[in-house]
Order: structure tokens, then sequence, then C-alpha cells
């Protein structure tokens, strides 16, 4: 049954256009963002970009090319595996044009700098299979045409980079109106100077827009979250709260992993968000997911949010 079960979503997954997205149910829809607005500002082909620091440059079509990731700073980490730069075409992109040449990747899709190797590889496997669902369809879609020794490899390289800090999460009542853009980020609405009740979300935003669509190795973000829900998020990591088992149990005294539970602190918080919603609605399965199901089956919404927002404040120690 359980294999009949996974052809059938398999099948889905493949058959499905590499725009849809795919429901994690009871997920909000802030922490699943579908594509947006398109960027109203002209892409000039051959105008070449820099970046401060860098001898390299691209033109924006370049640097949004999924199949040659941009590369600003080459000398700071090994030579990136051909399917991490260039992918394998037509339908695997290049893992570092989401994720990055410094494996921090964007609040839409994922950090990868500071997991292990074994963690990666068994969630690319995952989602190959169909036991953990994207909900942009594109890692099944990109998974399930990779082989054991890409995977190896991604997860190799990405595992050998450093973690740096580059969320910072502020406590807000209000927050600036925002929007999605194409690429499924949101943005500031820098048209308006109205705010909105940040109710029980998490926004995040880029704080430079152009250096982000840069594909910048290192861009940094701001985490609106509810105020208080750091001091709660806290409890509820570190005590369970009376709902739960601290997450230390697993994931280790300082949230940098262990050989049972991966690195958790400092990720996106919506990437957070979905990833628990992702364990509550059996949309993430398999061995490893297993031991989440008990661990977040009496969490609300807001505890959720909670979680991830202390996450997101938490200093890494790698």
């Amino acid at each position: 049954m359980k294999k009949l079960h996974l052809l059938l979503t398999m099948s889905l997954l493949l058959t499905t256009s590499v725009m849809a997205d795919n429901n994690i149910p009871n997920a909000p829809a802030w922490s699943t963002p579908t594509r947006g607005v398109a960027a109203s500002e002209s892409v000039e082909s051959t105008v070449k970009h820099q970046l401060e620091g860098s001898g390299v440059s691209y033109t924006q079509i370049e640097i949004d090319n999924k199949f040659s990731a941009p590369d600003w700073f080459p000398e700071q980490h090994a030579p990136m595996p051909p399917i991490v730069q260039f992918g394998k075409k037509p339908k695997v992109w290049a893992c570092a044009s989401c994720h990055l040449a410094s494996g921090t990747g964007h609040p839409e899709s994922s950090t990868l700098a500071g997991l292990s190797v074994n963690y990666m590889t068994e969630q690319l496997k995952a989602f190959a299979s169909g036991e953990r669902v994207d909900y942009s369809g594109h890692m099944n879609r990109m998974a399930a045409l990779m082989t054991e020794a890409e995977m190896l490899e991604a997860s190799t390289w990405f595992a050998s980079l450093p973690t740096p800090q580059f969320i910072t999460v502020k406590e807000v009542s209000d927050v600036p109106a925002t929007y999605v853009d194409s690429t499924r980020m949101r943005q500031i609405d820098n048209s308006t100077t109205v705010s909105e009740p940040i109710g029980n979300r998490i926004i995040e935003v880029p704080v430079d827009k152009d250096v982000v669509h840069k594909r910048a190795p290192l861009s940094e973000f701001i985490s609106y979250v509810p105020v208080g829900s750091i001091s709660r998020g806290q409890s509820l990591v570190q005590t369970g709260g009376g709902k739960t088992i601290p997450c230390m149990s697993c994931h280790g005294a300082d949230l940098s992993g262990t050989q049972i539970g991966p690195a958790i602190a400092g990720n996106f918080g919506i990437y957070t968000v979905r990833q628990l919603h992702g364990f509550k609605s059996n949309t993430r399965n398999g061995a490893q997911s297993a031991m989440m199901k008990p661990v977040v089956a009496n969490l609300t919404d807001e505890d959720i949010v909670d979680i991830a927002a202390y996450l997101s404040s938490v200093t890494i120690i790698k």
C-alpha cells in the first residue's frame, strides 16, 4: 500500500506543471508563496552587474540562468560540483541557482549550509520518492532525475560551507505593506507608506532588493515576527511547554544538529513554518520524519510561528 501511495504521489508530481504548487495542508499561504508580480524594471541584456568586493561581473540574464549559477567569490569555497553550478539539462537546475554559492538560500527555498551530508542526501531521496513534498514541486521534479552520486556530491559540497548569520529578527505589531515577486520572494512595497497588522505571521524581506536580485552569496534579511513570539518560542524549544519535547533533545544543545536531528538554528522562519506543517499534514514522511510527527501533533499555529521566530533568532555556533 505504501509503495502504491508513493507511485501515485510521484505520478502526480511528475505530470504537474513545473510552475504548479503542491498543497501543504493547513500551512499558511504566506509560508508557501506562489509566483507573484513580475519586476517592473526592464532587464538590459548587455549590462554587466558587479558586486562589491568581487572581481567578476554578470548580466541579469546570466545571473538568472538556472543552468549556470553565478559565482561571485569563487575563492571563498571549494570548486562547485557540476550538478551544483550547472545542473543537468533539461530539468535539473543548478543547486546554487536557488540555494546560492553560500548555501544560505532565500526564504522561498532554504538554507543548506550547516546541514550534514547524510541529512541532505536522505532528504533528496525523500523528494525523489515523493515521501517529502516540496510546496513548489521543483525539488520533487529535480531530485527524481538526480543520480545518487550527484546527490552525494551536492550534499558534501553544501555541508562544507560555513554558516554565517544573515537574518535579523524584529518583533513588531505592524509591518510595512509587502508583495510577492515573480521569484516567490516577498518585497517591501515602496509605493505606499501604509502598514498592516502582522497578526500571526512571519514576514521576511531582503535588506537590499538589488543585492538579492544579483543572487549575492550573502544577502541580509529582516524577519518581522509577532511581539512576544521569540520568548514564547524559546520556552517551547527549550522546555516543550507541556505540549512537546525540548528541541535540544534531538537537535543538540546549540541546535546545530546531531546524528539524529539536523541543524535548525538560523534558518528562515517561513521555511521552518512550512516544514512543521509538513510533518503535521504528512507531506513529510520517511524514517527521519516519523520522529517529528508526535513532536508537532499538539502544536497550534501560534506555537509554530513562535518556534520559527525563535529559531531564526538563535546565533549559529558552527
